[in-house]
């Protein structure tokens, strides 16, 4: 079971569109690709100082997946 969602998203901060990762209610992290840059993730703490702990296989999956969706979808 999947425990990980993902949406490209547009912020004022960024130049380009970037790819979010979601578990549940809270942002996990961001993969961005900012002109004359390359691709850059930003990894977010977990609630309560504690630990995230995901699939490594969904998680490399959504990482991969979030590289080729922003490659598709420049802006």
């Amino acid at each position: 079971m999947k425990t990980l969602k993902a949406q490209i998203a547009s912020v004022t901060d960024r130049e380009s569109l970037i790819y979010e990762i979601w578990h549940e209610s809270r942002q996990v992290a961001e993969i961005s690709k900012e002109p004359g840059r390359s691709y850059e993730i930003e990894i977010y703490p977990a609630a309560n100082n504690g630990a995230w702990r995901f699939d490594l296989k969904e998680f490399k999956e959504m990482l991969e997946d979030g590289v080729k969706e922003l490659a598709s979808n420049p802006k």
